[in-house]
């Protein structure tokens, strides 16, 4: 949770910044976009403390996709995927120093390499040209409760632009501070 200043820092980032075009077209155009932005704000694999014993919702794109898809993974590699509340246990560990991880589930094991993390995200890409074999090029995961919809569901589209935010209150955090100490300086002359 941000204290009062850093919300303010943040509202002040969010005003001063670009929102997110509307012609990116599909979740993967969006996650193209936005990646190569908030990159200097991730983690790595290592920082444990960022996913570990947390739940993360899957989010897909696709609309008529309704199961609830909770990953969670636990020490000592224990991993766990809730699908509507079923449980279905596996592994993961980590391939050597390099942000990639596997995960083994149904006698079947997937390598998977870090796109992006922090504490509400965590972006991941199956090892090779997953596009050309008409798969998924990313694997999205959200803490679970940062992007409903309407009716309570997640909704991509609002995770694309939650995602984006980490760009917004970032980037721009130094000048919008600037410029709010600017305007409240320029008042308190004016008032005078």
């Amino acid at each position: 949770m941000a204290s009062p200043l850093q919300q303010i820092g943040n509202d002040i980032s969010r005003v001063l910044s670009p929102s997110l075009p509307d012609d990116l077209g599909s979740f993967e155009d969006h996650l193209d976009f936005i990646l190569p932005k908030i990159l200097p704000y991730g983690e790595d694999l290592s920082e444990t403390h960022f996913w570990l014993a947390k739940r993360w919702q899957e989010v897909r794109p696709e609309e008529g996709f309704h199961e609830a898809l909770l990953h969670i993974f636990n020490e000592d590699g224990e991993y766990l995927l809730s699908v509507d509340g079923n449980i279905i246990k596996g592994g993961w560990r980590p391939l050597n120093d390099n942000n990639s991880i596997i995960i083994e589930i149904g006698g079947r094991s997937e390598l998977f390499d870090l796109r992006f993390l922090n504490q509400d995200f965590l972006v991941l890409s199956k090892n090779g040209d997953q596009s050309r074999k008409g798969q998924r090029k990313y694997f999205v995961l959200v803490r679970a409760g940062v992007a409903k919809g309407p009716g309570g569901e997640i909704d991509w589209r609002q995770v694309m632009e939650a995602m984006y935010n980490v760009w917004r209150e970032n980037s721009l955090s130094l000048w919008a501070w600037f410029f709010f100490i600017l305007v409240i300086a320029a008042m308190l002359l004016w008032l005078r």
